[in-house]
């Protein structure tokens, strides 16, 4: 693909690819490393906010 001989080695294990259709998407992400709680616990966290949210609808 095109869109992954542009990025850059730093960013090359922070991406994964999904089709949908006809169409592929290459997601580009990352966490700040400096954080003060791990991917693990931001993952849970946000996990944790998504669900109280829908418990309220």
């Amino acid at each position: 693909m095109i869109v992954e001989k542009m990025m850059n080695t730093k960013t090359e294990g922070n991406t994964f690819t999904k089709k949908i259709g006809q169409t592929v998407y290459v997601v580009l992400y990352h966490f700040n490393e400096d954080a003060k709680e791990t991917r693990q616990e931001k993952i849970n966290r946000m996990l944790v906010t998504e669900v109280s949210r829908q418990a309220v609808y």
